[in-house]
């Protein structure tokens, strides 16, 4: 049985300013995990994503976005290596879709992909301690890029130390059966403060991280969705590369994240896609709405034409006023 993440765990004004006072921690067991066999497997995701995958060496991660030929973002990827496989971590609800992109590109290549979600659980531990301390003191935390198996209250684990444009940290994976029992260890024993979907999309906004499925989409590249970190522009070709690297080239990148306020009285269920407006003129589009109590207004993210981003220019969405915030 599946262990899902909740929307709220105590009241979305508690778990905002945990965001914010130190390390916390999120279920992402909605997350997919993905294996991906075959003496070609390194070589294929080389070839059809957006970073350098032919040398990642056993024991070692690192993120890669699948673009489209328009390069437009499919999925912002994990790869790890271990002793065998590569395994990948995708964003919610996106294993089957990230299987079925890269069997569209397996011809001849040894290349097997196995659907492993609902077997695993995962939980994110984000706002690490600058210092580099560790917030599980009795876990020898890899580095940043790698990952160790281990145990953790007796349970066997895969602990991950990641970099990534949606939000470095370290991602602790254990099986299903063992997902409530690890919870309660981080939660209860370890006293991480759990934040929900919520509260965690309203820090996401703050830092202006982007998201698959909002951000990070068909509708976008991933330099205008801030996601260049995960693009590199040496490795050569990959699915979409002359796209993204024509618009970094000639410096084309047409609009930019930014934060968003909407009016007093707009309510949620604005969805990703919508268009935004400057006196009649395309502005950009949402790409995350959320309640923000702290302000009893709802607040999101957008991606913003150049010409419109600077911070107190007001949009139009539908009826209702949109003020771009600061940056």
């Amino acid at each position: 049985m599946e262990f899902l993440p909740q929307d709220i765990y105590s009241d979305v004004n508690s778990e905002m300013k945990a965001t914010t006072a130190g390390a916390f921690v999120c279920n992402e067991t909605d997350r997919g995990l993905v294996r991906m066999d075959g003496k070609d497997a390194r070589d294929l995701l080389h070839r059809l994503s957006t970073a350098r995958i032919d040398n990642l060496q056993e024991g070692q991660l690192r993120e890669t976005l699948l673009t489209n030929e328009k390069g437009r973002v499919i999925d912002a990827l994990i790869a790890v290596r271990g002793t065998g496989a590569l395994r990948l971590l995708t964003s919610a609800g996106r294993a089957d879709a990230v299987i079925a992109w890269l069997e569209k590109f397996t011809i001849m290549e040894d290349c097997t992909y196995t659907n492993l979600s609902s077997g695993f659980a995962q939980f994110s531990i984000y706002n690490l301690p600058a210092d580099g301390a560790d917030p599980l003191p009795e876990l020898i935390l890899p580095g940043p890029g790698a990952f160790i198996s281990t145990t953790l209250s007796g349970m066997d684990v895969d602990v991950l130390h990641h970099r990534s444009v949606c939000g470095a940290g370290v991602r602790i994976i254990c099986r299903m059966e063992d997902a409530e029992k690890l919870w309660r260890h981080l939660v209860e024993d370890r006293e991480l403060p759990a934040v929900g979907r919520e509260a965690f999309a309203l820090w996401r906004v703050a830092h202006l991280l982007p998201a698959c499925g909002q951000e990070l989409s068909e509708q976008a590249n991933p330099l205008e969705a801030g996601a260049e970190m995960a693009v590199d522009f040496r490795k050569g070709c990959f699915i979409g590369q002359e796209v993204i690297a024509r618009l970094d080239s000639y410096d084309k990148v047409q609009r930019h994240p930014r934060r968003l306020l909407f009016a007093e009285g707009v309510e949620q269920g604005i969805e990703p896609g919508t268009v935004l407006l400057h006196d009649g003129s395309d502005a950009g589009f949402v790409t995350t709405t959320v309640w923000d109590p702290s302000r009893e207004r709802i607040v999101g993210m957008g991606l913003i034409r150049l010409a419109y981003e600077t911070s107190g220019t007001l949009l139009t969405c539908g009826d209702a006023a949109v003020e771009v915030l600061a940056s």
